[in-house]
């Protein structure tokens, strides 16, 4: 039987209730004509379109709906509280909807053919499309307003999850996070900042799955769909109990960058390291420091190097970093640049920041296809409200002794959100296409 268990159908998603009890056909197999995940006879069950994905037209295919989501495959809004099934956190509950909304954008790096792809109530961050020309994005989410403010959004950590949706922002399905009907449910864990493999095979992803609530984060590897997911192991220079260890990028001939921080209060920093993944045992070998900003105490975040990527060629790593707790809450954070390896690391002096500003604080630079151009988002403090936060493209020159930006574009200015969290587009035909998230 591939139904969901009637029982809990029940008791979780009454919407579907009255559709599970006429759908009593038992599969032992079938042919699913239009690819959505139900077989024909179960499209008959359902009552819904053998030949069309989506039924409804809610950007949620069909089978997801039934076996993921539980949710009523012919009906936009299920539980009728005014939020399309793609847009609610909880499309089975009716309940508040979030003031905030959140979109995912695309955009040319010249600020042109923006194109909104999702609007939602929930936050869909940290996203990255697969390698060269594949149809799908990952991504971050999250599945409950774990700390209870009204929103479902980046300070919920232990509501979140790893996603995938189609490049066009359609047909949303979970790689982690599931109950043991398959039915998308919160696992507790804190399931974050997920990147593709260069051959699009697997991602990697950082996860206190192994020590539930303790934030002890660490780096674990899965299928691209989900599947066989593992805990790296380490050659040498492994985490202690009260370290965590997140932001993993996977850059080419199996190079992985991290971010390694202590957890609790107290003055501490978050330094990069770097390592060669070994796929025979999935160990990282070489394990190296390749920053180390000094131990201090601020108020928002602990100072030091996050989110960093290594370059298309792999030579360069492109990071940014807390320094100050100027400007406002977000603090002084400066991008900075630098070679994988350098005889001088893991000293300041392996570093170049691009554009340090006392008044702007950037973030999440992103390396182009040709590695010559980093897209990041900046908080501009001298903006009281509305459009402070902008996705900027900086122009780079590596080939002198230093690294320097010889221009810079704010490409989303004056769109009326707050854009960030950019990454660029693997599509072969439009290889400066963005990808950004959005709120307001």
């Amino acid at each position: 039987m591939r139904l969901p268990n009637l029982g809990l159908v029940s008791h979780r998603f009454g919407a579907l209730l009255a559709l599970a009890l006429t759908a009593c056909t038992v599969q032992i197999g079938g042919h699913d004509d239009d690819g959505d995940g139900l077989f024909n006879s179960e499209e008959l069950d359902f009552g819904t379109d053998p030949d069309d994905v989506d039924t409804d037209d809610d950007r949620v295919w069909d089978g997801e709906e039934v076996f993921v989501f539980g949710t009523n495959p012919r009906d936009t809004d299920t539980d009728d509280d005014g939020m399309n099934d793609r847009a609610d956190p909880i499309p089975w509950v009716n309940g508040a909807i979030p003031a905030t909304e959140h979109a995912l954008f695309t955009q040319n790096a010249d600020g042109t053919a923006r194109t909104q792809l999702v609007s939602t109530r929930m936050q869909e961050n940290h996203v990255v499309q697969g390698p060269t020309n594949a149809p799908y994005l990952i991504y971050q989410t999250y599945l409950a307003d774990a700390n209870g403010d009204g929103a479902f959004d980046e300070s919920d950590l232990s509501a979140s999850a790893i996603a995938k949706m189609n490049v066009d922002g359609s047909r949303p399905r979970y790689l982690t996070d599931f109950d043991a009907f398959g039915l998308r449910t919160n696992n507790g864990a804190v399931d974050v900042t997920p990147h593709v493999s260069p051959d699009g095979t697997h991602v990697i992803w950082a996860s206190d799955r192994h020590a539930l609530g303790s934030f002890q984060l660490r780096l674990y590897v899965m299928e691209v769909d989900g599947e066989r997911k593992r805990r790296l192991a380490y050659e040498s220079d492994a985490p202690a109990n009260d370290e965590l260890d997140s932001d993993p990028h996977w850059g080419p001939n199996d190079r992985i960058v991290w971010k390694r921080e202590t957890i609790g209060s107290g003055p501490r920093a978050s330094r990069l390291y770097t390592a060669t993944l070994n796929r025979d045992d999935w160990t990282l070998e070489d394990v190296t420091q390749r920053t180390d900003p000094a131990d201090g105490t601020l108020s928002f975040f602990p100072p030091g190097d996050y989110d960093a990527q290594i370059s298309p060629d792999g030579n360069w790593i492109a990071s940014y970093r807390h320094l100050a707790d100027a400007p406002g809450a977000f603090g002084d954070w400066d991008a900075f640049v630098g070679r994988f390896s350098d005889a001088a690391q893991p000293a300041d002096a392996s570093i170049t920041f691009l554009l340090p500003d006392t008044t702007i604080a950037d973030f999440f630079p992103r390396w182009n296809a040709a590695g010559n151009r980093l897209a990041l988002w900046s908080l501009d403090s001298t903006i009281a409200s509305g459009d402070a936060i902008d996705v900027f493209v900086f122009d780079l020159d590596l080939a002198g002794a230093t690294p320097s930006v010889t221009a810079v574009h704010n490409v989303t200015a004056g769109a009326g959100w707050n854009e960030s969290m950019p990454s660029w587009s693997t599509d072969s035909a439009a290889p400066e296409k963005l990808y950004f998230s959005a709120s307001r």
